[in-house]
């Protein structure tokens, strides 16, 4: 799933997940394994990837997807993740 902010519902836990780049295009790809793998020993994750860009793979992208790096070489971003349990 690619989007700049995210939510995973679990029973009654929450997830919520954002990510921002100053000028930059951003997605989270966020990769859920609910007790499927490995075969004989399963568990349960969450695995969080916060992108520069909109898309995994730079031949895939149209204008304005890819990140640029401005002359200064620095980009900053920032991953903001928040939990709730409804009671």
């Amino acid at each position: 799933m690619l989007a700049p902010h995210v939510s995973v519902h679990d029973g009654q836990d929450t997830l919520h997940l954002s990510v921002e780049a100053p000028g930059q295009p951003v997605s989270i790809a966020l990769w859920r394994n609910l007790g499927g793998f490995p075969r004989g020993a399963p568990y349960r994750s969450v695995g969080v990837e916060p992108l520069l860009g909109r898309v995994f793979d730079r031949t895939a992208a149209h204008d304005g997807d890819t990140a640029v790096v401005p002359a200064s070489g620095e980009v900053t971003w920032r991953l903001t993740i928040t939990a709730n349990r409804r009671s």
